[in-house]
């Protein structure tokens, strides 16, 4: 039974329109970054402290008045989420370092502890009849934070450069750097629309680009495989072009059912995993739809034009060398 029948579209002949829609939305992205000197980084990159609080009792408790709060212990109120959990509310505050244009000192976070005590006496004078309880309370250092940024940029390179010398060899070189462009597509993309939507880069939002990474490659080589047996079939009949939209068109439905139901998972764990798992479900929602749409209009249309121009530079060195014999 197949649900998508077998398609005929030319995707190569839209190639144009595709780099030009994905600048569109990139370079505004990229810009972003640059107005704001940087992504909004969360706690475990910039330092300063974390507070997980506790909340039972028969008045629910709104993330608003948690919030003001915060607020009235002196502290930034703008990190803050709703983790739920079994029988009450948990909440998490992260409270960053003022090197990151938080509020809390190096003294402060070195004394966490007190940091959290005066959030709580706050909490506990706005709802007296709650139990209000401190779970877990982490200060992180500047250095640290430091220290996880380049291990972060490190691992990601490493990773880029593994999958770039696996599809070398597994297909050829330019397949190799279209795979890459196309995988460095997709993280800009998402993570302009990151900046412009200013979310807060963490460590759970840093695994999903890296889980994003691997999706992407993944689909594109799946493409790419059934482009080399295209390739292998009909080179001395058909055009190069000719022979990349058949190849994509025949994994076409395979690729939509993949990340169809990708999707629907994430979907699910976006709107009921809370707070802490949106910004994770959010890059990926829209990381498979960039990548399954980069598969098809830029990962395959960039090997098509890297062959058409090593082509042109070929046939002008054997013009040149024809035109030297012949003189």
């Amino acid at each position: 039974m197949q649900l998508i029948p077998e398609t005929n579209f030319d995707f190569m002949r839209r190639r144009k329109i595709a780099f030009l829609v994905s600048l569109l939305i990139i370079i505004p992205g990229l810009i972003s970054i640059l107005v704001r000197g940087g992504l909004n980084l969360g706690v475990e990159f910039a330092g300063g402290v974390q507070i997980e609080l506790g909340v039972r009792g028969d008045t629910p408790v709104e993330i608003a008045m948690v919030r003001q709060a915060v607020a009235d212990a002196g502290f930034d109120n703008r990190n803050i989420q709703r983790a739920g959990g079994s029988g009450g509310e948990v909440f998490l505050i992260h409270l960053l370092s003022e090197a990151q244009g938080g509020t809390v000192t190096g003294e402060e976070a070195s004394g966490s502890e007190t940091v959290a005590e005066r959030i709580l006496q706050k909490l506990r004078e706005r709802y007296p009849g709650d139990t209000i309880e401190l779970r877990r309370v982490e200060s992180i250092g500047p250095k640290i934070g430091s220290e996880l940024r380049g291990a972060a940029l490190k691992a990601a390179l490493f990773s880029i450069l593994l999958v770039m010398a696996y599809v070398a060899w597994r297909f050829e070189f330019r397949f190799g750097v279209a795979t890459i462009i196309a995988a460095s597509h997709d993280v800009l993309f998402v993570l302009g629309l990151f900046s412009l939507l200013n979310k807060e880069m963490t460590l759970a939002v840093l695994a999903a680009f890296l889980t994003l990474v691997g999706y992407s490659v993944n689909d594109t080589i799946v493409v790419f495989d059934r482009i080399r047996e295209e390739l292998k079939l009909k080179q001395k009949r058909e055009s190069y072009e000719a022979i990349f939209n058949s190849g994509i068109n025949k994994t076409l439905g395979r690729t939509l059912l993949t990340g169809v139901t990708t999707l629907m998972v994430l979907a699910a764990i976006y709107l009921y995993g809370g707070d802490v798992l949106r910004d994770f479900a959010w890059v990926l929602l829209v990381g498979i739809l960039v990548g399954t749409y980069s598969s098809f209009f830029v990962a395959a249309p960039l090997v098509v034009e890297l062959h058409k121009r090593a082509a042109a530079r070929d046939a002008a060195r054997a013009t040149g060398a024809t035109a030297r014999v012949t003189s």
